[in-house]
């Protein structure tokens, strides 16, 4: 997801880039739990049987599928926003603050799209300056990337 706000007079704005995210924490929650609630009551099934190794591994089942839903909902609240001001450039990442922050000088940075290697990955949109780089929006798919590109474009040509 591409958001952004600029003022066309100053060319100065801010560019929020964030992955698209497809459930909440709260519905995957709920998912988990009617997932849960089903597997219980099928172990309890098994467990009035006799065969009582089943409630341990459904329990162990429910566990690894909360902790894949937990990587997937952390990395999906990264964030990098782009600040463009008289002077300056600054990138800012991270998921709740600013975990890492490169700031380049707005004359002499320079914003690529480069091509991939391999026909089918997205392109790679970096800024350079004084021999660093900084690729932006590593999380994005094509499509937000397109949109990327075409608002910074909007701010480098104005």
């Amino acid at each position: 997801m591409v958001q952004s706000s600029f003022n066309a007079s100053t060319g100065n704005g801010v560019i929020v880039l964030k992955p698209n995210n497809s459930a909440t924490w709260s519905f995957n929650m709920k998912v988990l739990m009617s997932l849960g609630v089903l597997a219980f009551l099928i172990s309890m099934g098994f467990l009035i049987q006799g065969l009582w190794m089943i409630l341990p591994f459904s329990g162990l089942e429910i566990a690894a599928l909360f902790s894949c839903l937990y990587v997937c909902a952390r990395a999906n609240i990264r964030t990098e926003v782009i600040t463009f001001s008289d002077d300056k450039v600054i990138i800012e990442q991270g998921r709740t603050f600013a975990e890492k922050s490169w700031e380049y000088p707005r004359s002499w940075a320079k914003i690529f799209v480069n091509k991939p290697q391999h026909e089918g990955y997205p392109d790679k949109v970096v800024i350079r300056s004084h021999g660093k780089e900084t690729e932006l929006g590593s999380f994005l798919n094509s499509e937000d990337k397109a949109a990327l590109v075409k608002k910074l474009r909007k701010i480098v040509y104005q």
